[in-house]
């Protein structure tokens, strides 16, 4: 009996210890999930994002709810002339930020915008495509007109300036920029911040399309956006 006494003792034990490792496990489980979905979610929505609630209509796209106001802002346009926030607006603005001299990202921007207004259609009339340097240095309006005319991109407005104006153009927009300390045959590189950025016809920010959301699904939030 005293055997058997034991064995049922141990039997029980071992029970125990299965059903308290098993709700260890279980809850570790549980802590890892939950810790995955709270840096996916973080992931998604930018820390620094301005005022106002944030949705998220497909990944990748933030809607800005309510739509912020852009300070004015004046900067040299590609034409040889000068442009301002308040002149673009009326219609509505696909705001880019980048540099000439940039190997990879913003070509592969400023490409996707050329898709964007093909993919509008005659939507593309009510739209206007941006790109604004973070790099005045080299990128005069000089050299600006001139790639954009060896890219056939004329549909495109280029704006350049002083680093405060692009700066105060950009900061509500959580732009940030800075000389790279990486080597590169062009001299020097310039981290900035990807994606663009969509203006109302008030001259609003109303949406942030991250970089790398498929130009498919940008083109059919704008059609919903411009079309009412």
């Amino acid at each position: 009996m005293k055997g058997y006494a034991g064995a049922k003792a141990s039997h029980n034990a071992a029970v125990v210890n299965t059903l308290l490792y098993g709700a260890i496990a279980g809850l570790a489980m549980g802590i890892a999930a939950l810790t995955v979905y709270l840096l996916h979610d973080q992931l998604r929505e930018p820390a620094d994002s301005p005022g106002g609630s944030l949705s998220h209509p497909h990944d990748g796209i933030i809607a800005i709810e309510p739509p912020l106001a852009l300070p004015d802002f004046t900067l040299d346009n590609h034409h040889g002339g000068a442009t301002s926030l308040s002149d673009l607006r009326g219609g509505f603005t696909l705001l880019a930020f980048g540099f000439l001299h940039c190997p990879d990202i913003c070509p592969m921007t400023l490409n996707e915008m050329q898709r964007l207004r093909d993919m509008l259609g005659e939507a593309a009339a009510a739209a206007q495509f941006v790109f604004i340097s973070v790099d005045g240095a080299r990128d005069t309006p000089e050299a600006l007109d001139h790639y954009f005319e060896f890219r056939d991109m004329r549909d495109m407005l280029g704006l350049t300036g002083a680093e405060a104006t692009v700066r105060k153009a950009g900061d509500i927009l959580g732009l940030s920029f800075a000389v790279s300390a990486e080597a590169a045959t062009s001299g020097y590189l310039v981290d900035h911040t990807a994606g663009t950025f969509l203006l109302d016809e008030r001259g609003r920010w109303i949406r942030r399309y991250h970089f790398g959301v498929p130009a498919r699904a940008i083109a059919d939030d704008m059609l919903r956006i411009i079309n009412g």
